[in-house]
């Protein structure tokens, strides 16, 4: 599997350098209460809206002349799409939202508040809800996937959404982001120990002090750790760019045939674990394999070029295409199989998946409630 965002980048060591070690120690202790009745709901449920955000740092791009404003464009056609079937809210600094509006069209409702780069799976907060019609999010303390990457504005997007959305804060006493989770809404979530057993993260914790915790602010019953590779991509080995939960008791897995690399050998073992336990019902899983592209258009070393990391919408669901014909179409029609009451849009979002994550990393469901 190609590694998602490398992170020797151009800007990336000078915005490490200047940043406070401070936030690689755990949070203090929340005094806000747990979520007690809370649970982080499926990503197909039904959304009241899709949260973006606008990639603000031209540092972090640091490619050839007009790179960075390619990757804003990106950004735009992809929250346009979505807009044509559920609200989007695009998080950009004011001065940001003339090029914004401009990029995105007049579907995308733009809010005020600064933020570092895109990647709203990871710096946005994990919205819960609960049976009484009660919004809540969690924040899980954001700190540039172990200060990796500078983010000092995206850390506090989290604490902005919850006022600004009028809903319940809970603020995590563990340090990780969303695309190190996969839930199923009925109980059962799987994780990489590589991303969330990691002192960039959680130094001193283990997996029991780390699950205690994922149980009370996710409503979840039964954690699964897979291995997960560590050390060889900015997020240390993200759950949602090679295991997905389709639905409860399925999931799509994603890789590349005969793979004897680590990232080959890690998502094999992950697959055994898998298949010799079941989730929080007790349900054997199904796994359905979507192999990842060969032959793509970009020349980049770190594009990803994996279909897991599509984005289940409303009625829709998102994913690339890559240039790769066999292998866009195979992944098109399986997902089409698995999402029979969804749309299949493909997209061309090279310019995100050459940073090395993909149309899930970009994007964070706020349930109805």
């Amino acid at each position: 599997m190609v590694s998602r965002r490398t992170f020797i980048r151009a800007g990336m060591v000078t915005a490490v350098s200047a940043m406070t070690m401070s936030t690689m120690e755990r949070p203090a202790s929340s005094n806000q209460s747990k979520p007690v009745g809370f649970i982080a709901p499926a990503e197909e449920s039904r959304h009241a809206r899709t949260w973006m955000c606008w990639p603000s740092t031209a540092s972090i791009y640091g490619r050839s002349s007009g790179y960075f404003e390619s990757v804003q464009e990106t950004l735009g056609r992809l929250a346009a799409a979505i807009a044509e079937n559920e609200p989007v809210s695009m998080l950009a600094g004011a001065q940001h939202h003339d090029l914004a509006r401009d990029l995105c069209g007049p579907n995308v409702t733009l809010v005020d508040t600064p933020t570092d780069d895109m990647w709203a799976r990871d710096c946005a907060p994990v919205f819960v809800r609960n049976g009484d019609g009660q919004l809540g999010l969690v924040d899980f303390n954001f700190n540039g996937w172990g200060n990796k990457q500078q983010h000092s504005k995206d850390t506090r997007i989290a604490s902005f959404l919850a006022k600004h959305r009028g809903c319940e804060y809970f603020k995590a006493d563990i340090v990780g982001e969303g695309g190190g989770l996969e839930y199923d809404g009925d109980g059962t979530l799987i994780l990489t120990d590589s991303c969330w057993l990691n002192n960039n993260r959680n130094p001193g914790l283990d997996r029991d002090q780390i699950e205690l915790e994922l149980r009370a602010t996710l409503g979840v019953e039964k954690v699964i750790w897979v291995p997960g590779v560590r050390g060889q991509d900015i997020t240390d080995g993200h759950i949602d760019g090679a295991i997905r939960i389709v639905r409860p008791g399925v999931l799509m897995t994603g890789g590349f045939p005969g793979d004897t690399s680590e990232w080959g050998q890690t998502l094999e073992e992950s697959r055994n674990i898998l298949n010799s336990t079941t989730d929080a019902r007790g349900r054997s899983f199904k796994m359905i394999d979507i192999p990842s592209a060969e032959d793509v258009r970009s020349h980049s070393p770190d594009f990803f070029t994996g279909y897991a990391n599509y984005y289940v919408g409303n009625d829709v669901v998102y994913t690339p295409q890559f240039g790769d014909r066999n292998a866009d179409k195979h992944a098109q029609a399986t997902l089409a199989k698995l999402f029979p009451d969804r749309k299949i849009v493909t997209l061309e979002m090279d310019r995100i998946y050459e940073n090395g994550g993909g149309i899930h990393c970009v994007t964070q469901q706020e349930p109805v409630v």
